[in-house]
């Protein structure tokens, strides 16, 4: 297939492009600067946004993935929390905009990605694509959002999957990094009161489910891309330790990461179990299902 991918230098659209490359496909990369970057066999760049128009570049587009916006992990001030929510809008609409001008027509499937920020928080509940959204904090307010920018595909006949991805382990970007941090400075602990759920899943599996949804063509509409086997933050933690071999024994108190990390505490002060439902009943089957292969795969070097 010939597959366009936004965010394609990202942390998840790294992985995806090297496997997709893997398996034969070819990939165009839109991003926003093209100069710098070498085109390679079944790999080209395009740029895009700013009032360029990839479509003249772009001949018969079988899939598109959208995983464009920017990070999360930088800290929520008014300016950076426009830029999360406006990249993704933006990236979106031209990703729709695009489709409509293809000179050979729209692709068969669209992959847009979300995240699980769409449901509620919660200590006891467990949440599934069937669960409804929720109004309790920015992250929320963004997924929905983004996943109303892509239904207009729906509408153009494309075969839409929504991925709400939950917090993607990686041991180079993300989330992961920085909990490692603690540990390796003999400081790591549970961080607040250690019963928050941290609803994870391995970067290798976020690309192998783009995948599955590309190739699979009864995969439609909303999946859960977050391990079966969630856990709870203290248990979490505990498993970062044991991999690294270092101390899990000192607590950080949320008033103390809120004051650290201001809104964005939410990513690991409060908590979703997130079950992937739809995912598993789609046929795809996680490489890493419990958090210490996931772990070790990844931190093993360190």
């Amino acid at each position: 297939m010939h597959i366009v991918i936004t965010g394609g230098t990202g942390l998840v659209g790294k992985a995806l492009t090297e496997k997709l490359r893997f398996l034969g496909h070819s990939v165009s990369i839109l991003t926003r600067n093209a100069q710098n970057k070498q085109n390679e066999n079944n790999l080209q760049y395009i740029e895009w946004l700013s009032d360029k128009k990839p479509e003249k570049e772009l001949k018969n587009v079988d899939a598109i993935v959208n995983l464009a916006g920017a990070s999360i992990s930088s800290r929520w001030t008014k300016k950076h929390k426009a830029r999360i929510k406006n990249s993704r809008m933006e990236a979106t609409r031209e990703c729709i905009r695009l489709m409509e001008n293809l000179e050979h027509g729209p692709p068969n499937v669209f992959v847009s990605a979300s995240a699980m920020g769409y449901y509620g928080i919660s200590e006891t509940d467990a949440f599934t694509e069937d669960s409804a959204p929720a109004n309790q904090n920015f992250l929320q307010e963004v997924s929905k959002i983004w996943e109303k920018e892509a239904q207009p595909a729906e509408e153009l006949g494309v075969r839409t999957v929504y991925g709400r991805f939950g917090l993607i382990l990686d041991n180079s970007e993300g989330a992961l990094p920085k909990m490692m941090l603690p540990y390796k400075l003999g400081v790591g602990g549970p961080i607040g009161n250690g019963k928050q759920w941290y609803s994870w899943v391995h970067r290798d599996d976020v690309a192998a489910f783009i995948i599955h949804a590309l190739e699979q063509a009864h995969v439609e509409g909303v999946y859960n891309v977050t391990a079966p086997n969630p856990e709870r933050m203290r248990d979490f933690g505990k498993k970062i330790s044991n991999v690294l071999n270092r101390p899990h024994w000192l607590p950080t108190p949320a008033f103390a990461v809120r004051t650290a990390l201001g809104e964005m505490s939410v990513l690991v002060t409060d908590g979703q179990k997130v079950i992937p439902e739809r995912t598993l009943e789609s046929g795809f089957r996680f490489q890493y299902e419990k958090a210490e292969e996931a772990l070790a795969s990844l931190l093993e070097k360190e």
